[in-house]
Order: C-alpha cells, then structure tokens, then sequence
C-alpha cells in the first residue's frame, strides 16, 4: 500500500526537518538566517524554536525581506524578524546566536570563505552552524520529448557554467565541509536534501503539479538570460524550451488528469546540509 501522504515542492520543509535531525533545538534560543531571502525557512526554525526563542533572518534585497515579513504575518509567527544584512559584513556583535544557517547563498557568492567567516564570528562558542548548499545539477526526462529533456540539461549545465565564468561555484556543497574543519568546526555531521517530481505522483496535488509546471515555462529574467547565454545556451535554445514547456503546461490545463499517466520526473540538485559546532 502506497501512504496518502501528499507532497509538495516547498524545499524549506524538508530543510527544517533536516536540520531538526541534527540539531538540538531545545538547547538553541537565538537563530540568526544568513541570506533568509523569502523567509521561508526561518519562519519554519521560528516554529522549531517555539515562544522560548527568535529567529533573525538577513537579507541584502528590501524587497524580498517585505515579502517574507508579510508570509510570517500571514502565518501568525511572531517570532521571526527581518532586516538588512550583508553575509560579507554582519553587523551583529560576536557570539549572540546559538545557531547560525545558511541556505543556497554561497552558490551565488565569490566570497565564500568571508561569508562562513563571519557566521561562525556571530556564533557563541559551543554554538551550531549550519551550511546548505547544492552540490550538482538538476536533470529531468520527458519519455515524450527527447528534445526538451535535451534542452532542459542544457539549460541547467548553461546556468552552472554560466556563474563559472563569474568565479562563482553553483557546485559549492561539496567544498563546505574543508572550509568548515579549516576553521576549527567540530562534530561535523551531513544529511542530503534532494526532491523528486514524478509528474504521476499519486500524492502530489494537481495544485503542486500545476504550480511546478507554470515554474518551468515562466520566462528567465534578462540577467538569467545573459547567464544562460555566457554559459553557452543560445537565445533560440531558451525560447524553444519556453515554447515546449508553455505548451506542457497549456496540455495539463486541458486535461489535468491526464498526468496521472506521465512519466516526466524532475530531480533537484542535491543540497548537501553540514552542520557543526563552534569549538569552545
């Protein structure tokens, strides 16, 4: 018998419940979120954490941090809260957090031995720091498209190479554990975080479904764009991708059940977890 148990693409989810395993979280009052970009996971630790403790998420985009401050308030949290924050310069006194996360930010940062610097800087000693980054790349398969299975690795391995030519590893995860002993972290312990989208998943809602495919055909951002395009995917490629998974998604509106019989399946690239404490 298969469990009814439904599945969504919400990464932060699965994250908290990593972290949960590794972390003692009755011993942690002060959690600092470096790059919480739109809150999600720090208003999961915020719940982990219970009334006996706050959760501080950082980020360097006004925006995004407003959109995170409405999501908590939109989920009655009141105790997580938002601000500015540059991972390269915290301006937060040493050793006031008992655990300090990161999430998919040193993928995106030339400065990565800066950045965990200055987590462990903000950590007291005996405190926890937790890294989560990816370690590979996406990669799907449509069993009725050969071409946009082709289009869509292209477009993945575009993207990496893309921030290659910026100096910046989108394969960062597998470098966190040397950092981490370099700089004296003990008791360093790993778990993976890695989804599955079976388009046939018999526990996915067709909201989720609707929600992963109407991802896949939104339109790059112009500097996505010009990634992509450093990294070696034509303008023509990308559109012609767009067009076939606009064309996916306008089929499954047609005809939602259909997809119970798709093979397609998306894997995320796997996020490696580190979590290790700061020596006393």
């Amino acid at each position: 018998m298969i469990r009814e148990r439904r599945i969504t693409s919400d990464k932060s989810a699965e994250l908290a419940q990593v972290l949960e395993s590794l972390i003692d979280f009755s011993q942690v009052t002060q959690v600092v979120e470096v790059g919480c970009g739109r809150g999600r996971l720090a208003i999961r630790m915020a719940g982990l954490v219970g009334g006996r403790g706050h959760v501080l998420g950082l980020d360097t985009s006004k925006e995004v941090l407003g959109l995170a401050a409405r999501e908590a308030r939109a989920e009655r949290v009141s105790n997580v809260t938002f601000d500015l924050g540059d991972a390269r310069s915290l301006r937060l006194p040493d050793g006031g957090a008992d655990l300090v996360v990161c999430s998919s930010l040193l993928c995106s940062l030339k400065e990565v031995e800066t950045v965990v610097r200055e987590m462990l800087r903000i950590t007291r000693k005996g405190g926890v720091v937790a890294i989560a980054e990816p370690a590979g790349e996406q990669s799907c398969r449509d069993p009725d498209s050969r071409r946009f299975t082709y289009l869509s690795a292209k477009l993945n391995s575009a993207f990496v190479r893309g921030w290659k030519r910026r100096g910046v590893d989108q394969h960062v995860g597998l470098k966190v554990p040397e950092i981490l002993l370099r700089l004296g972290v003990k008791d360093i312990a790993a778990e993976a975080v890695c989804q599955v989208f079976l388009m046939s998943d018999l526990r996915r809602t067709l909201e989720d479904v609707e929600g992963q495919l109407r991802t896949e055909s939104s339109r790059l951002p112009a500097p996505t764009l010009a990634l992509v395009g450093r990294g070696g995917m034509t303008r023509k490629e990308v559109e012609q991708h767009h067009a076939m998974a606009r064309r996916k998604l306008a089929d499954f509106m047609s005809s939602p059940e259909e997809i119970r019989g798709s093979g397609y399946v998306r894997v995320t690239s796997p996020l490696l977890v580190f979590a290790g404490r700061v020596p006393e």
